[in-house]
C-alpha cells in the first residue's frame, strides 16, 4: 500500500543555517548523508525560491509582522513531504512535480504563502521529496509554532493530510 508522508520540523534561530546549506546544497559534500547523489543535484527544483538566506527571510518576515521573540522561538519550521518510494517513482517527472506542486498548494491554504521561506524539491536522493520551509506567524501576526502545529509533544491542529491525497487526484492505495 502507498502513503503520503508530511512531516513537520520546528527549528529555532540555531538550527536555520545547517537547514539552509543542506537544502540549498550549500556544501560541496554530506557525508552524514550518503544517499545525495551531488551529481544529480542540478535535477533538484524550487517552488518558492528563497530571497537570500533563510535566516535574512524570517527575520524579515518577523519584523514585518511585529512579532516579538524569546532567545529559543521557534522561528522557522521546515516540512518534508514526499510519498511512499514505491508510489513516486511510478509518476513521471512532470507527475511528481505536479505532487508536490498540490501537496505545496495544500500548506499553503494553511500557513499562508507569504510565510514560505523556501520550497525545494530534492531529486538528487534515493527518493523525491520536497523540503517546504515556513516562517510560523498566525492570522493574527504572532509568532506561534505551537498555534499552527500543535503542542510541543507533536499533536498537530488537525490537518488530515489524506485529504491532500484525494485532492491532488491521486490515487495513493494503488
Amino acid at each position: 500500500m502507498s502513503y503520503a508522508i508530511m512531516r513537520f520540523q520546528k527549528c529555532a534561530a540555531g538550527g536555520v543555517p545547517a537547514r539552509n546549506r543542506h537544502n540549498e546544497r550549500l556544501k560541496s559534500e554530506y557525508k552524514s548523508n550518503p544517499k545525495i547523489d551531488l551529481s544529480r543535484s542540478h535535477l533538484n527544483y524550487h517552488l518558492v525560491e528563497p530571497n537570500g538566506k533563510y535566516k535574512e527571510r524570517y527575520t524579515e518576515m518577523i519584523e514585518q509582522a511585529g512579532c516579538r521573540t524569546r532567545a529559543n522561538s521557534v522561528v522557522m519550521v521546515e516540512t518534508m513531504l514526499t510519498a511512499s518510494p514505491e508510489f513516486i517513482s511510478k509518476l513521471n517527472p512532470a507527475e511528481q512535480r505536479q505532487y508536490f506542486e498540490r501537496a505545496a498548494a495544500f500548506l499553503y491554504d494553511r500557513i499562508g504563502k507569504e510565510h514560505v521561506i523556501s520550497a525545494i524539491v530534492h531529486m538528487d536522493e534515493t527518493t523525491p521529496h520536497m523540503h517546504l520551509c515556513f516562517c510560523p506567524i498566525t492570522k493574527d501576526g504572532r509568532l506561534s509554532a505551537k498555534e499552527i502545529l500543535g503542542n510541543k509533544y507533536g499533536t498537530p491542529t488537525p490537518v488530515p493530510f489524506h485529504i491532500v491525497d484525494n485532492n491532488l487526484g491521486f490515487d495513493l492505495d494503488t
